[in-house]
């Protein structure tokens, strides 16, 4: 009987030992190029959608947050080890000397197998298992908190190459409206109603407009190369926003939290301590484990086996106070990881209650734009026909002008103010990809969502 274990054994660690080195070999091995920059490419269209996707794939804390996961895949692993047989080869050369009643023997070398299978620790490997199980869920909703992140930069930087269209679109009408004055100044000064100064005035307002609208591309080129390293593609044109962000239900008093991936990270990440803290304290209790083994002796007179299958119980007696203090250490632990959730909960409601605030400030100040908006360009238009009637100035006309562009502007303003703070308020609340029809729970672990 003995002997047959002796040889299961053996063959076993064998073929063990030699498959490692035959998977490391057979394992493709990943390249990357440091020194390269991140590649860039030009496509037609890029919706909202599509640029958090490809964010996604690009951003590199997403691709740590979900390293960090195959990592604790690997922990686990290890942890559940634990109850698993252990088998180990030994072997020794070299003279050794035994005394016994009988005699004494000069042992030349040795060589055997030893199997051994926990039985139970009280909990110590149970707690460990449990604590990666734990730290697993915590990885996985730090992987969704990370989305959400990477997700609201990419809107945020989509919102602000959309506003700096939409404001050279309101300076190049409004380019055109003061070349349309200045044509007009140049009919009533060419036919002798006014004089050239007239025309020299429009120009000079021109030409400043010109200057606000250069200010302008300039600023949404910058915007355009923002969110092309964020998506890793330059866009000729970019879709309108959706209107379901603009939909969303705002709940302040009824926030779930439990819904929070930042929170529900932290309450795993609690849960993991509270794990810590039981092995810890089992640490006070035995091991109880059984231990068999073979191993042949080799002597000047003769050669012999020492074969044993025991019972064995290791139970500490004293460590120098080692349990305690890691007793203490994991409970300090827990309590960092309970305020963590708490500080969590916070972060949720400041970020909601500006970004709700901001909201409504910007749909007040859209209002009151595109109030000040018609009654500008209507005024405007009762100018224009009282300075070709010599009832008002060049200046009256240049002035209403100035106002139709400020309240045009302060409208697109106050709109992508909106949008910006609903952006927020949903990656507050952390429903942003869900309206998005982005469904991270299918994109957990190393699947990321795919760019179709």
């Amino acid at each position: 009987m003995i002997n047959r274990l002796f040889a299961c054994c053996c063959l076993g660690a064998l073929i063990c030992a030699s498959a490692q080195p035959l998977l490391a070999a057979t394992e493709p091995k990943a390249e990357f190029n440091w020194r390269a920059a991140p590649s860039e490419e030009q496509i037609a269209s890029l919706t909202l959608r599509q640029a958090i996707l490809r964010a996604f794939a690009r951003n590199p804390k997403i691709a740590e947050a979900a390293a960090q996961i195959h990592v604790n895949e690997g922990d686990l692993d290890a942890a559940k080890s634990a109850w698993y047989p252990q088998i180990s080869l030994q072997g020794s050369g070299g003279r050794s000397h035994q005394t016994d009643s009988s005699g004494s023997l000069n042992n030349s070398g040795s060589a055997g197998v030893t199997l051994s299978q926990l039985l139970y620790d009280f909990g110590r490997t149970g707690g460990a298992i449990d604590e990666q199980y734990a730290l697993s869920d915590a990885y996985r909703f730090a992987l969704y908190d990370t989305m959400t992140t990477v997700g609201q930069d990419t809107l945020q930087a989509y919102l602000q190459v959309k506003r700096y269209q939409a404001l050279v679109t309101a300076s190049q009408s409004n380019v055109k409206s003061l070349e349309h004055v200045r044509d007009i100044a140049k009919l009533r000064a060419d036919a002798g109603l006014s004089s050239q100064s007239d025309v020299l005035q429009a120009e000079t307002r021109i030409a400043g407009m010109h200057a606000t609208l250069e200010q302008y591309r300039a600023q949404q080129r910058s915007a355009l190369a923002q969110l092309t390293v964020l998506t890793g593609v330059v866009p000729v044109t970019l879709p309108e926003l959706p209107e379901a962000l603009l939909k969303q239900q705002i709940t302040l008093d009824k926030i779930g939290y439990q819904d929070s991936a930042a929170v529900r990270s932290a309450q795993a990440k609690q849960m993991a301590a509270q794990q810590r803290i039981k092995q810890a304290s089992s640490n006070h209790w035995p091991t109880i484990k059984v231990q068999a083994g073979r191993t042949r002796y080799e002597n000047d007179s003769r050669s012999y086996w020492d074969d044993e299958l025991q019972l064995q119980v290791e139970a500490p007696l004293y460590q120098g106070g080692l349990v305690n203090a890691k007793t203490r250490s994991a409970e300090g632990e827990r309590e960092a990881a309970q305020a963590a959730i708490q500080q969590a909960k916070l972060d949720i409601n400041q970020h909601a209650s500006t970004a709700y605030a901001d909201m409504i400030g910007a749909q007040q100040r859209q209002q009151a734009g595109e109030a000040q908006l018609a009654s500008a360009e209507h005024t405007r238009n009762v100018y224009a026909d009282e300075y070709k009637l010599s009832k008002r100035s060049l200046n009256d006309l240049l002035s209403v002008e100035q106002d139709v562009f400020q309240a045009d502007s302060m409208r697109t303003s106050a709109l992508y103010d909106g949008w910006d703070a609903t952006v927020r308020y949903a990656a507050a609340v952390d429903n942003l990809l869900d309206i998005m029809g982005i469904d991270r729970e299918k994109s957990s672990g190393t699947t990321l969502p795919s760019l179709n």
